[in-house]
């Protein structure tokens, strides 16, 4: 007993290995569902971020297609009715210019008037009409008795000690200029104030043209026009002058020195009631007593002589037009018609963006704040009528970012990318279509080099060399993408570019010796007894085929300057130009191809080289069993079987090779223009976010289009991944009974 009692007590310590079985597979068990945890909640965040930056985008990008904000605010009345309005930048000060001549400074947030500036130079007459010119703060009255009294009207922000802003009106009159000798009533008035004076054109009550140059000089232009007239506009470089018709046309009359009559447009059957130079003073918008709404400029006509265009046409008022203002900031103007209608346009894209309707009675005259951001309408029965206005990007239709618009200057409607100019009445292009276009051309260069060395070398690798030189190719071949894009895009634009320029015949020469020596080396290995070829391992093979290749270029490089000389008349480019009619840029879309190719290559090789690898050996052996070769049996047999991996490669690379930025970036000429020609440059959507978003003001309309951007290459990329996985399924499911 007590020794069965001992061997009972030692017999755990005899055999321990059920207990640690059970303890290692409890372990085992705890890490498989740790790694679960790890492998899921890896996947949802992953799945969480993707879908974070698609909502951040979309949210950067959805504001680009708002309705512009308007909100009626409480009118104003008056006690008589002035002759010219205008609002300071603030808008917490408003002037009216009364027919007595005094300017009234007005408290717009407690309508009360503030001071009364008594106008001294026009004594014995009355103000007829007003104009001030954009951004001027000189504005000029007509007076009943045939005078033209410039007024510089000016707002100043001065701060107490406490820091509180105080707007301070000051009103400087100028010397009047007689105009009419007859001293009859000025009916409508075109001024502009510049360094070398003040010029203006003047319409009298009976209808006759007087134009006063900088130098004071007036001068009669009645009869340049020969009818009657019921409006005038002049544009800031005191070039042109626009006169309407009672007829319904427009009279171009050019003041540069003498004036002379240029052309006569027919606008329309009704009496022209409006016009105004847009912001930049090359569009010209023209109102008529029909309500009809254009916008014009000079374009190239019949044999390249440039006149005025009608290049868009708005919907028309529902009364005649009374008052035109252009936006101070862009290409957005303000219209008013006699029934009390205040609409809201943008010039660019031909599109009215709102209406609003103020007092039921004609409106005298409208004013747009210099912000933009307010409108003021002037009403016949001395009211002004008011409107707080949030614009912020008014330039962005479909139609401007994926079509073609006519922008000033063209000869014709174009699709065009030019986010910023010179001045400050640039007019935005902000068409996509060129980064689109420019984005397919450079991935498709790149493939066009990429995918058959890539694939040809990876079934090459995968069914004919001997495993050994396998293991050196392929782990060569994949550090290939370990190099950084920008030192490629570097390489690139500084010294493959000169280089092809230098060497464009050799590289025309190569694409015929090159596959030719190629052909020559395999049969001159064909030719070598079979104890060398079995014994080499490949290598002499492969030995062979670089040195044919080596030789091969070699012989182009120093044929280079004797087939430029004797084929192209001793300079490609301009060879080129002759020929075709298109340039050659030294950083273009085959210096694109090379880098980019060279970058995508090892992507698409490692994974088609593991699809050819991965195909069953049953198949390969049972084909050569049957007789067929080893080229038939890789192209019958293994390419066929290994098409949905081969397939998966090449979305991948297409992928990268619409995402990639550095190259495009620094290989190209970055010029977002819509030609095929590959020695011309482009811009690419990647690149363009890249050379744009550092100067893109936060929440302008630059900046959000450039998220839009961005959103078309995610979207690009999800649609191009979604397809791949299932044309990839497909294939398999078709290929698996094999």
């Amino acid at each position: 007993m007590k020794r069965e009692s001992a061997l009972w007590k030692d017999a755990p310590d005899r055999d321990p290995g059920p207990m640690r079985a059970t303890g290692a597979l409890g372990r085992r068990r705890a890490m498989d569902a740790l790694a679960r945890v790890v492998v899921v909640v890896g996947g949802l965040t992953i799945i969480a971020s993707v879908l974070a930056i698609f909502f951040l985008i979309c949210g950067e990008v959805v504001p680009l297609f708002g309705n512009p904000g308007v909100e009626r605010r409480d009118p104003i009345a008056l006690g008589g009715p002035p002759v010219f309005i205008g609002v300071e930048e603030q808008q917490e000060l408003a002037f009216m210019v009364r027919p007595e001549g005094v300017v009234r400074i007005v408290d717009l947030s407690t309508r009360e008037t503030k001071k009364d500036v008594p106008l001294k130079k026009v004594p014995g007459a009355t103000l007829a009409c007003g104009v001030r010119p954009l951004a001027n703060p000189v504005a000029c009255f007509g007076t009943s008795d045939g005078r033209m009294l410039p007024v510089a009207i000016r707002f100043r922000a001065d701060f107490d000690e406490a820091g509180r802003r105080t707007i301070v009106p000051s009103v400087l009159e100028r010397d009047a200029i007689a105009i009419d000798e007859q001293k009859r009533k000025i009916s409508a008035l075109a001024f502009q104030s510049v360094d070398a004076g003040d010029a203006a054109a003047a319409i009298t009550e009976d209808g006759r043209v007087f134009y006063v140059a900088t130098s004071g000089d007036v001068t009669e232009i009645t009869k340049l026009v020969g009818e009657r007239l019921t409006c005038v506009v002049l544009d800031r470089y005191l070039e042109h002058l626009y006169v309407g018709t009672h007829s319904g046309c427009i009279v171009h009359i050019d003041v540069r020195e003498q004036p002379a009559a240029v052309d006569t447009l027919s606008v329309g059957t009704k009496p022209v009631t409006a016009l105004a130079f847009l912001n930049g003073d090359n569009s010209l918008v023209v109102g008529d007593e029909a309500g009809a709404l254009s916008v014009w400029f000079q374009a190239d006509g019949p044999g390249g002589v440039r006149r005025l265009t009608r290049v868009h046409e708005f919907e028309p008022h529902s009364a005649a037009v009374t008052s035109i203002v252009p936006s101070e900031r862009d290409r957005c103007f303000v219209t008013a018609d006699r029934s009390g209608e205040v609409r809201l346009h943008y010039a660019t894209t031909g599109r009215t963006l709102a209406r609003m309707k103020g007092a039921a009675s004609p409106v005298v005259q409208v004013a747009l704040a210099p912000k933009s951001n307010g409108i003021y309408a002037l009403h016949g029965n001395d009211s002004i009528s008011r409107w707080s206005l949030a614009n912020p990007h008014p330039e962005i239709t479909g139609k401007a970012l994926f079509g073609e618009l006519w922008y000033e200057g063209y000869a014709k409607p174009e699709a065009v990318w030019q986010s910023t100019g010179g001045t400050d009445d640039f007019e935005p292009k902000f068409s996509l279509l060129p980064l689109i276009f420019g984005t397919l051309k450079g991935t498709f260069y790149a493939l066009l080099l990429a995918l058959p060395i890539s694939i040809l070398a990876a079934l090459y690798t995968a069914q004919f060399v001997h495993p050994s030189v396998r293991g050196f190719i392929k782990p060569t071949i994949e550090i290939m993408a370990a190099l950084p894009s920008v030192v490629l895009g570097f390489l690139a634009g500084l010294w493959l570019a000169p280089v092809v320029e230098r060497s464009m015949p050799a590289l025309i020469l190569m694409a015929v010796l090159l596959p030719l020596s190629t052909l020559a080396a395999m049969g001159a290995w064909r030719l070598l007894p079979l104890s060398w070829r079995s014994g080499s391992r490949g290598r002499l093979e492969i030995a062979l085929l670089v040195a044919a290749i080596g030789l091969a270029a070699w012989i182009c490089v120093r044929l280079n300057g004797a087939m430029e000389r004797g084929a192209f008349g001793g300079d490609f480019r301009q060879w080129w130009f002759t020929t075709t009619g298109l340039a050659f840029d030294q950083r273009n879309a085959l210096v694109v191809g090379f880098a980019m190719g060279f970058a995508v290559i090892p992507i698409i090789f490692t994974i088609a080289e593991d699809a050819l690898s991965n195909v069953p050996r049953h198949l390969v052996s049972g084909s050569l069993a049957l007789g067929a070769t080893r080229w038939q049996t890789a192209v019958r047999v293994v390419l066929p079987t290994a098409s949905p991996g081969i397939f998966s490669a090449i979305m991948i690379g297409f992928g990268r090779a619409v995402g990639e930025t550095m190259i495009v970036l620094m290989a190209t000429g970055n010029t977002p223009i819509m030609e095929w020609n590959i020695f011309n440059g482009f811009r690419t959507l990647s690149a363009n976010i890249a050379v744009e978003i550092p100067e893109a003001p936060h929440g302008g309309t630059l900046y959000r289009v450039l998220f839009l951007a961005a959103l078309l290459l995610f979207l690009a990329t999800f649609l191009v991944n979604t397809l791949a996985e299932i044309v990839r399924t497909r294939m398999r499911k078709r290929y698996a009974t094999l």
